[in-house]
């Protein structure tokens, strides 16, 4: 997975849209907020095998379970973890929500994630883990 020449202009689009997007299971979760990040930067879905697999909590719960949790989902798409520290613009990072662990994008020096009722953004120092894109 490659980033396209102006990935920079398509993740500052997409979060610009996803802005006020509430939380859906399946729909706008953690994890495909960060897949969905992720195509528009690279053209290519990472979340397509998981689409439609799941629209409860209950579902989400169980891919979850069957993936390794947030974690092992982003080390299936994205590769072995690296330091936090070399996270940069457009890198998936793990947060702790207090609904617990989750996937996030770093933007810059902000995180955006995924929340209740649309994008919440919060500092890269809180994260616990980061994957290169």
């Amino acid at each position: 997975m490659q980033r396209l020449e102006d990935w920079p202009t398509r993740l500052a689009e997409f979060i610009e849209a996803r802005r006020e997007r509430a939380f859906s299971w399946s729909e706008s979760d953690c994890c495909l907020f960060v897949c969905d990040a992720i195509e528009a930067m690279t053209g290519t879905d990472p979340g397509a095998r998981w689409r439609g697999l799941y629209t409860t909590e209950k579902g989400a719960r169980r891919v979850l379970r069957d993936n390794g949790g947030v974690r092992g989902i982003a080390t299936l798409v994205l590769g072995a973890p690296v330091p936090t520290a070399l996270a940069g613009r457009g890198d998936v990072l793990l947060i702790d929500t207090p609904h617990g662990e989750a996937l996030a994008v770093c933007i810059g020096g902000l995180v955006a994630a995924q929340g209740c009722d649309g994008i919440e953004f919060m500092d890269p120092k809180q994260a616990k883990a980061a994957w290169k894109v």
